[in-house]
């Protein structure tokens, strides 16, 4: 579905192209090869870094028997198919290398005020700029080939260079976090509905921390509020989970909630009951580590109207679809047919209740059934209309 994937993952190599009868030789290293995702700030396309996280390493080496003097200047590129896109670009103060001497220098160094080999002319290319406004829409980096170029130049009159490396990281958009239910996008005229005012949230995502957010619409909201004005309007149930099916039940030191699986039963012990016939919006934010600080990757917002106690919408009829459209996630593509187009319920109202061996049953009833079959300990074996 549009708008669901939602994180950014590389796939990062190094290269290395430095001359071999320099004088002076300048290796890269990538330090942090296993980091998810690449915080924008990495790349200092907003001004000067701030981060004191290393993430790659330059090792300068003067193999000749005199001292050289030496300035090193790093550009960024960005390619996506087309031709190089030039982001940013700078360039240091010169230093002077004694014979043999060895001088390790990370983006620390780099990217950061007041250091020795800091890069005093870095400059942000409208390429650069362009990239910074997509982060700043999106919560993500454009896909591409990021190069850092470094070039070790001289800076004694001489022309050329002594030597150039480079590093390359690929972005790609291969994490998702897709919403199950209850409810529909919350673009939709009208919201999904819940049989019950203690619904299971259900999410499917390779991402394995979460924070799930549950607000209220409220009835005097105007008509044009988006889902995001409307979600932040009245929170009633925020908190952090995490996947890890050992401690489900149990507590982190943050107060994050372990859960077994990307599902989760509401209420939790305290929180805000549900109330018959209104509408409720909540969203899945997936929570990531990157080469900085904990990186948000919201979801799309859904949402659902809860319905009566006894399983009956508050008021008019029910969508035999809509009804059956709550059942679906939990019980597999089983009945799928039974309401598509041409299918043997196509077209039929429903009272909402529920007829189950021979008895009515209540909503909460209903919900335990729907939690045994997300959980697998029931299973849909037939579906027939009688």
């Amino acid at each position: 579905m549009i708008g669901r994937k939602l994180a950014v993952f590389f796939m990062i190599w190094l290269s290395t192209a430095a001359a071999s009868m320099a004088q002076v030789i300048i290796q890269a290293q990538l330090l942090q090869r296993d980091i998810r995702l690449f915080f924008i700030s990495d790349l200092n396309l907003t001004g000067r870094g701030r981060t004191s996280t290393e993430l790659f390493s330059l090792t300068l080496t003067n193999t000749s028997a005199g001292r050289q003097r030496c300035c090193l200047h790093l550009t960024i590129d960005k390619n996506s198919g087309a031709a190089p896109e030039p982001l940013a670009s700078g360039t240091t103060d010169p230093f002077t290398l004694e014979a043999g001497q060895v001088i390790r220098i990370t983006n620390v160094n780099l990217f950061s005020q007041a250091r020795q080999f800091s890069l005093n002319d870095y400059s942000i290319e409208s390429g650069g700029e362009s990239v910074r406004d997509k982060v700043l829409a999106t919560g993500k980096l454009p896909s591409g080939i990021y190069r850092f170029t470094f070039q070790l130049q001289r800076c004694d009159g001489s022309p050329g260079m002594f030597s150039e490396t480079y590093i390359e990281i690929d972005v790609s958009n291969p994490v998702n976090l897709d919403l199950i239910g209850p409810g529909a996008p919350a673009d939709r005229a009208q919201p999904g509905l819940s049989p019950t005012p203690f619904p299971m949230f259900r999410w499917n995502s390779n991402l394995d921390r979460f924070r799930l957010t549950l607000a209220e619409r409220l009835p005097d909201v105007h008509a044009s509020a988006s889902p995001a004005e409307i979600i932040e309007d009245r929170i009633r149930f925020q908190r952090t989970l995490i996947v890890d099916p050992a401690r489900s039940g149990s507590l982190a030191a943050d107060g994050a909630e372990y859960i077994a699986t990307t599902s989760y039963a509401y209420p939790p012990a305290g929180a805000w009951p549900l109330e018959l016939g209104k509408v409720y919006y909540w969203q899945v934010t997936g929570l990531a580590a990157s080469s900085g600080e904990e990186i948000s990757m919201p979801g799309e917002i859904w949402a659902f109207k809860v319905l009566g106690s006894d399983g009956s919408a508050p008021a008019g009829e029910v969508r035999i679809d809509e009804l059956l459209a709550t059942v679906r996630p939990a019980a597999g593509e089983a009945i799928s047919a039974l309401i598509a187009r041409g299918g043997e319920l196509d077209g039929f109202t429903a009272t909402g209740r529920c007829w189950l061996n021979g008895r009515w049953i209540t909503a909460e009833e209903l919900q335990i059934i729907l939690r045994k079959l997300s959980t697998g300990e029931y299973k849909v074996i037939e579906t027939r209309v009688e």
